[in-house]
């Protein structure tokens, strides 16, 4: 039996369930800003109150991404305008959203079809070819302050305002999340002030930063899953694409148990709140690639896909490769 025919016992919403999580991320996300703002100054509780802020971003853009597959809810409709609604939180548009990251989702692990992955990953035949611009473009993409700080703040707080395929998805959608997020930023001033409006800013920019990089441990790790036709495999792509981060428990809560990515890109349509449940119960099947911190802070290090390692090399590898093989 293939796995992801294994998962479809919890590939099933709860509405009660859903409405829970959802409360609980909305006061955590509003108890942060509290707290950061009473406590504006003491690095201490400000620091507990970004990491609770962080927690709740991400549950919240979990749930917006499930509703982009229909999983959170039972109902389509209700998936719908919840997901537009959670755009001021996630400074995503929900329908653009849905539809690049279905693309994700239909080509994980495909080299044929990189332009729909969400970080760009070069074949070390690719960077050979690539002139001396084109591989210094490659360097700084992957460079950590362009992965970690640079690119994030820019996709999230302006490519986000026009999303890629915004106009196959619609300017509406566009106009609709972006409307929700300046009153969502409005209302925090408003309400707690320029010191509320500080720790907002703070607390987003660190979100953000955090966010991408768990999103790339979560492929770029260096026994990830890459081919292409016709050797392409979707069920691998799946296990092996996406690895296991294994953090504990409360990273499980605050992250809405992103770690097991793995059987999510299998069958999205097991809700966030099942997700780990689904992981355990199917372990004797599954061979992960688990990641501690540090294993998942050394993934920077895995630049480009050695198609004929079968893993991601280092771009200190290349050079040994050709000190090696002169004649190349």
């Amino acid at each position: 039996m293939r796995i992801r025919k294994m998962t479809q016992v919890y590939a099933s919403p709860d509405n009660v369930v859903g409405t829970f999580h959802l409360l609980v991320s909305l006061a955590l996300y509003v108890a942060s800003i509290t707290l950061g703002t009473v406590f504006y100054g003491n690095v201490l509780v400000m620091a507990v109150a970004v990491l609770m802020f962080t927690g709740a971003s991400i549950r919240l853009f979990g749930i917006q991404h499930d509703n982009g597959h229909n999983s959170y809810f039972t109902s389509r409709t209700v998936n719908r305008i919840s997901g537009v609604l959670l755009g001021a939180f996630t400074n995503n548009a929900f329908h653009a959203m849905r539809y690049n990251h279905n693309q994700h989702h239909a080509h994980i692990g495909n080299l044929d079809r990189m332009e729909a992955h969400e970080v760009l990953t070069w074949t070390v035949a690719q960077y050979k070819a690539a002139g001396f611009w084109g591989r210094v473009y490659y360097r700084i993409y992957r460079s950590a302050p362009v992965i970690f700080v640079i690119g994030p703040l820019f996709i999230i707080f302006i490519r986000y305002r026009f999303p890629k395929n915004a106009l196959k998805t619609g300017l509406v959608d566009v106009l609709i999340q972006n409307v929700l997020m300046a009153v969502l930023w409005f209302s925090v001033y408003l309400i707690g002030g320029l010191t509320a409006f500080k720790f907002f800013l703070i607390a987003a920019v660190i979100t953000a930063c955090l966010g991408v990089f768990m999103v790339y441990v979560g492929h770029n790790h260096e026994e990830t899953y890459w081919s292409s036709a016709p050797d392409y495999d979707f069920e691998e792509g799946c296990l092996k694409g996406a690895s296991v981060l294994d953090l504990g428990p409360v990273f499980d809560f605050m992250t809405f148990n992103f770690a097991y990515h793995d059987l999510h890109h299998l069958n999205p349509m097991v809700p966030a709140y099942r997700l780990k449940a689904c992981h355990v119960a199917l372990s004797p099947h599954l061979t992960p690639t688990r990641l501690g911190a540090w294993e998942a802070l050394k993934c920077i290090q895995w630049k480009l896909w050695d198609e004929d390692q079968g893993r991601m090399v280092r771009f200190g590898d290349i050079w040994s490769e050709k000190a090696l093989h002169p004649a190349e």
